[in-house]
């Protein structure tokens, strides 16, 4: 994982407690907490933060890593608003996501380990992003969605019918615009 996704998880636990409770963070996870944004980290380094992150909140990791993606979008669009301009809406800037931001992603960083999408739309306010990653993030990318959603002012509901935690070989994100089933 890269280190630019360990700063942005540094700035969102500062905001919420502070410097303090970012180093009582390391110390819980056992890290020494010096991550430079282009280099990449094992996994299991952002495991440990979580898992210690979920025992001094109380909140599972689900939930932690969704809180995570909807700060991670703010922090993207501080450092990229392009994508974000580039698009006219929220369902135009999801599909997205593989092609363009990925590729734009990859310039910097060659060597990301990034998810795949595919994309089913059915109608003009669902779609459907089919998540594959041999990391099953698929609750930050819920985070992110909702995260994007927020930044374009629509609301979403956002549904996982299918998802590699439970068995299944990709994760389903169904995504509706306005909130409502179509």
């Amino acid at each position: 994982m890269k280190g630019v996704v360990f700063d942005i998880l540094r700035d969102m636990i500062e905001e919420k407690f502070g410097l303090e409770g970012w180093n009582q963070l390391l110390e819980k996870a056992g890290s020494h907490g010096m991550y430079l944004s282009s280099e990449s980290y094992d996994d299991s380094e952002m495991v440990a933060l979580l898992g210690a992150a979920s025992e001094m909140t109380g909140q599972d990791i689900p939930t932690l890593l969704r809180t995570f993606g909807e700060f991670m979008v703010t922090e993207f669009y501080a450092r990229f608003p392009v994508f974000f301009e580039n698009s006219n809406g929220l369902i135009d800037f999801l599909k997205s996501v593989d092609q363009i931001v990925h590729g734009e992603v990859l310039k910097f960083y060659p060597d990301a380990n990034l998810p795949s999408f595919s994309y089913e739309e059915d109608g003009e306010h669902t779609l459907t992003m089919i998540y594959k990653s041999q990391r099953k993030l698929c609750h930050l990318a819920e985070g992110l969605i909702s995260g994007s959603a927020k930044h374009f002012k629509e609301p979403v509901t956002i549904k996982q019918p299918k998802c590699m935690h439970h068995g299944d070989e990709v994760c389903h994100i169904v995504i509706t615009v306005g909130g409502a089933d179509d």
